[in-house]
């Protein structure tokens, strides 16, 4: 003040103009916002739905919205600080505001490209994750049958040595009733396996377009898949009876065959030879039939996933998926 009156000393801001001060106000404001839309966190994972992606741009809203509140009113509160109120001028909440909306303004690009970024992985995410559960749910009745044949085979199987024991018929009859347990388990479980891939396809995929493209898909490789399953079956029950054949007929030639140092046996009949030979011809082009079949399986499989993954990738990409 002055000595010798009661009124305020005038200061430097009352003479100096505003703009330099508000462009420097803008360029803090501006730069704060670009810096926290590209190190601000948060951004919530979308997953495809409507409700799921209203939940992102919600959140996305919110990381532009209070960064520029806090930023705008950080800033504003300084050029009052530094110059308004020096200068006695009015304006504060005005131009803190205008430095909100520049803030604003400027972490919105990067705000809404992490949102739509975080809107598409999200739903990837889900949908990957549904159609790796789908492919082990379409094949766990057959992982189970053969798992459970392996156990079967290595601990409950037989052979010559068991076979010449006073209960080697029953250890026999044992594994092979096994044998067809789990022949009978894996067609019962194996189309509730496929519906359990089907619906879980079917509830993941948001868009109706890309959630009838890939049924589609599944469906009709489902028909054939299900033929050859069929017969990869069937040739396990040919395999059942060829074991009862084998069993039956060495246990009622007991006199006429013994075990060798080799882990065989020794036959001394020629009939008996020629038909225990019949039956190891048959199973062995069982099991190449077997062999093949799941070849053809294993193929189709490849064209169905692949065919699938085609419409998963244009689904996440926002993508027109191709008719099959």
């Amino acid at each position: 003040m002055d000595k010798f009156t009661s009124r305020r000393r005038a200061t430097w801001q009352s003479k100096a103009p505003l703009w330099p001060f508000l462009a420097a106000a803008l360029a803090l404001a501006v730069g704060g916002g670009v810096l926290v839309s590209l190190y601000a966190s948060g951004v919530l994972l979308g997953d495809g739905t409507s409700s799921g992606r209203a939940v992102v741009w919600i959140k996305t809203l919110s990381n532009i919205v209070i960064p520029a509140v806090l930023i705008g009113g950080a800033v504003g509160g300084l050029l009052n600080g530094v110059f308004l109120s020096p200068a006695r001028r009015d304006g504060a909440l005005k131009w803190s505001g205008v430095l909100m909306l520049a803030a604003a303004f400027a972490a919105a690009p990067m705000s809404v490209v992490k949102g739509m970024e975080a809107d598409r992985l999200g739903y990837e995410i889900r949908l990957k994750d549904a159609v790796a559960r789908a492919r082990i749910s379409s094949r766990q009745s057959e992982l189970d049958f053969y798992r459970r044949m392996h156990l079967l085979v290595r601990h409950q199987g037989f052979g010559i040595e068991v076979l010449r024991t006073s209960d080697g018929l029953d250890k026999a009859r044992t594994a092979i009733a096994g044998h067809k347990d789990l022949i009978a388990a894996a067609r019962r479980d194996y189309d509730k396996g496929q519906a359990d891939a089907r619906a879980a396809l079917a509830a993941v995929i948001a868009d109706e377009a890309d959630r009838e493209a890939v049924l589609v898909r599944f469906d009709t490789a489902q028909i054939e898949r299900k033929a050859l399953m069929e017969k990869i079956w069937g040739i396990h029950d040919s395999l059942v009876a060829l074991s009862e054949e084998e069993v039956n007929l060495l246990y009622a030639n007991r006199g006429r065959w013994r075990p060798n140092g080799y882990g065989g046996g020794t036959v001394d009949s020629l009939p008996l030879l020629n038909q225990l030979r019949r039956i190891g011809r048959d199973r062995s082009a069982a099991s190449h039939e077997h062999d093949q079949l799941y070849s053809e399986i294993a193929t189709l499989d490849a064209e169905t996933n692949a065919g699938i993954d085609r419409v998963i990738e244009a689904a996440i990409h926002g993508e027109r998926p191709l008719r099959p």
